[in-house]
Parts: structure tokens; C-alpha cells; sequence
């Protein structure tokens, strides 16, 4: 490896829109990759099933102005250009709810974000849950949907920090996979795989950055870790604005959300139109949401986040299989099992390169997030999906963060 002018750790959505960003301003550069593939959390996994799916990010949200949507029509990746309507569906009492009542639940869904916003979008930086309103007969199912959206319980997430997302409400399911879209998009950078960065420090003229295979310098480093990988101090970061800013990253960890996926015969939802079926047993157990994907084969994808996937990886990767399959029987009744014809799970909370899903802000934390993605810390700086106001958790939000960081160090070399 010869020493660029940056080096930048990670190559996620966050380090390939870095490294294109300086590919087109003529600054030479390389990718520095832990793992042996390019992605990060856009992992779409081609070997576990018979069909191609998704570990991490599978929707182009905010489509409408989602800077991913362009490049998947240039790399001619495919997605499902839709408008949700009528795409929910929810089972509980051992029969599925009627339109209304599905609708009711979304209704009540949606006061709830609009009280939480209005209440971040006034400063208030109180956890989600002490500004829930009563949610009737979905008290269960909408904390639910929450921790899916924010990868945590909402007791845990500042309503600050809910109130910086720019929804446009348009997501597009990436039918090829997300992390093939990252990949292809890849294609060409200058990237190492396999090499592990175990620390960044500045000297007084140049950026030195140590791996287990030898040590680079530099002008300067883009570090796009997760924020879960920074906090574990896996990454050592000398003296300087750039370890100042580690304070404020601590209070932006990433939650939990895994998957099990299941592959099919055939589809268990004909009604094209729907997305996700909710399975909800009742009290004391917790619902569970399956993803109905119809393209480019049938599957049901179930969702995890917050304590509830802490506890199912805790429990382990066949404990989680089991358990998906169980709610799904319960659902579609016995004839489903007959259907499956694969089980695979995901586990990004022992990925020692990720250790979670996507951040939040927490209690106390909105605002501080906020100054932390206007810091300029110089010639070691941070991107990634945290570090997007706007579009935070999402790996658009990532893609832009490292094209704007990448453009803000070139004034610093």
C-alpha cells in the first residue's frame, strides 16, 4: 500500500461516497476494509438461501430524493418503484384483522410520531415514550414498530433526534439488493480488504494511521466506522479535535436489529400489494413483523429490533430460526412450514466490524448530536450514517455524509 493523500477507514455507503467524492476532485486516496467485502451494513448475502436477500439496508428511502436512486438506474440495479397503499396487514386472536382495524393501528402509529415531533422539533429532549399517547389496543404493537424503525426501544431515543428525519414517505425496495447496489458502485475504487485499522493520529505535518499490517501516512483520514466500533475504542484516535469529539459520538451509539429470512415454494400473500404482515399472539409474548418479499422470489423476512433482538441473539442463531418459524405457522397455519425451503439469520451485534444496526440519539443527546456533525475536526474526520442530520439510519444518509466530509477535509491538505 503507498501512502495517499487520505486514507479512509470502512467501506460502507459512507467510504464509497467518500472515495468518490475525492475521486472526481483528483485526490488520491484508498479504502482501508476490515472485513473481506465491501458494504459494511449494505451486505446482500448471494450463499445462505436460494435466493439472494438482504442482511442490512434493503429500501431506497426518500426515494424521491434519495442520491442512491441515480446510481441504481446508471449500474441498471432493479427496485420496486411503488406508493404504499394498503400494504399492512396484522393477525392477532388467531384470525387476521379487518382493513379497519389495520388502519386504526397505522392512525395511531402516526399521532404518535407527530406528538413526538412536534415535541423535538421544540427542543424537547426527552425519551420518545414520555411523550406516547394513549395507544389503545396497540400499546404493544406500536413500541413494536418504533424500536424497528430506530433499531432501539423508544424509552432510549431523544424525540430531538426522531424530529431530524426528512421523511418524504416514498421507500423503494431494492430487488437486486442494497449491498449490490453499494458494491457495483464500488467498482473501480482503490479498496484494501481484509486490512484492520487499529489507530488515527495526527503528527504536526501528516496523518499516521497504524494497521495489522503495517502503518500509512497521510495528509489526512476519514474514519466511517460505526459509531458502535468507535465507542468500543476498537479504533484509537490520538490527541487532537478529533478525539474531543468522541463524547459526543458516545452518545449516539447503534441499537439492535436482526433478521431471519425465509425462502419459499411459494408465496404465501398473494395480494401483491402487501408488504408486511405483523403476527401478534398477545401478551406476554411480543409481535412479530414479516416482510413479504415477491420479487425476485417469495420469502418472509421477520424484523427485530431494540431489547427484543438482544434477547433472540442472545438466545442463538437456531433459537432465532425456530422462533420466526413458529410465529409464521401460527399465521399461515401448518401448510407454511411445507412452503420453506431455507432459514437464514443475520447476527450484526457480534459483527465485530459493526456491533449493532444504526444510531440514535439519546436522551439529552439531540442537540449535542447536532453540534457533532458541524465540527470540524480538521484532518481526521468522521461520516457515516450518524453523522447525516436529515437522514440519519439510512445508507443515503451515509452515501452523502462521506461525499460532504470528503469535500470539507480537502480544505484541510
Amino acid at each position: 500500500m503507498t501512502n495517499p493523500d487520505i486514507v479512509i477507514v470502512g467501506a460502507g455507503a459512507a467510504g464509497i461516497g467518500a472515495a468518490l467524492e475525492l475521486q472526481e476532485r483528483g485526490v488520491s486516496h484508498l479504502i482501508l476494509e476490515a472485513a473481506g467485502r465491501v458494504g459494511g451494513r449494505a451486505y446482500t448475502d448471494a450463499t445462505s438461501l436460494p435466493v439472494p436477500w438482504d442482511h442490512g439496508c434493503h429500501w431506497l428511502h426518500c426515494a424521491d430524493v434519495n442520491p442512491l436512486v441515480a446510481w441504481a438506474d446508471k449500474l441498471g440495479v432493479d427496485y420496486l418503484r411503488e406508493e404504499w397503499v394498503d400494504h399492512f396487514q396484522v393477525w392477532t386472536d388467531g384470525a387476521w384483522e379487518a382493513k379497519t382495524e389495520v388502519d386504526a393501528a397505522r392512525a395511531t402509529l402516526l399521532d404518535a410520531y407527530e406528538v413526538i415531533e412536534a415535541a423535538g422539533e421544540g427542543g424537547d429532549e426527552r425519551p420518545m415514550s414520555a411523550l406516547m399517547p394513549d395507544l389503545g389496543r396497540w400499546n404493544r404493537a406500536v413500541p413494536y414498530i418504533m424500536a424497528l424503525l430506530h433499531s432501539e426501544d423508544p424509552g432510549r431515543i431523544s424525540c430531538v433526534g426522531v424530529s431530524d428525519y426528512d421523511e418524504t414517505d416514498l421507500n423503494w425496495p431494492v430487488i437486486e439488493g442494497y449491498g449490490e447496489l453499494i458494491r457495483r458502485m464500488s467498482e473501480g475504487l482503490s479498496i484494501h480488504l481484509g486490512v484492520r485499522v487499529a489507530g488515527v493520529a495526527e503528527t504536526p505535518s501528516r496523518t499516521k494511521i497504524s494497521t495489522d499490517q503495517g502503518d500509512l501516512e497521510a495528509k489526512g483520514a476519514i474514519i466511517t466506522a460505526s459509531t458502535n466500533v468507535i465507542n468500543s475504542g476498537a479504533i484509537s484516535i490520538g490527541p487532537g479535535p478529533a478525539r474531543d469529539l468522541l463524547d459526543f459520538i458516545a452518545d449516539v451509539p447503534c441499537g439492535a436489529y436482526e433478521k431471519v429470512a425465509i425462502s419459499l415454494s411459494r408465496p404465501l400473500v398473494t395480494d401483491q400489494a402487501k408488504r408486511f404482515a405483523m403476527v401478534d399472539p398477545g401478551p406476554p409474548q411480543s409481535p412479530l413483523d414479516f416482510q413479504i418479499v415477491q420479487k425476485p422470489a417469495p420469502m418472509m423476512i421477520a424484523h427485530m429490533g431494540g431489547d427484543l433482538a438482544r434477547e433472540w441473539v442472545k438466545a442463538g442463531a437456531e433459537a432465532r430460526k425456530a422462533f420466526a418459524l413458529e410465529r409464521l405457522e401460527m399465521a399461515f397455519g401448518r401448510e407454511a412450514r411445507d412452503a420453506v425451503t431455507g432459514v437464514a439469520t443475520t447476527n450484526w451485534l457480534e459483527n465485530p466490524n459493526v456491533l449493532g444496526a444504526y444510531s440514535y440519539a439519546v436522551p439529552g443527546a439531540g442537540q449535542r448530536r447536532h453540534e457533532m456533525i458541524a465540527a470540524d475536526t480538521g484532518r481526521i474526520a468522521f461520516a457515516g450514517e450518524a453523522f447525516s442530520k436529515p437522514w440519519q439510519a439510512t445508507a443515503h444518509g451515509a452515501y452523502q455524509s462521506g461525499r460532504d466530509v470528503a469535500a470539507r477535509i480537502c480544505a484541510h491538505i
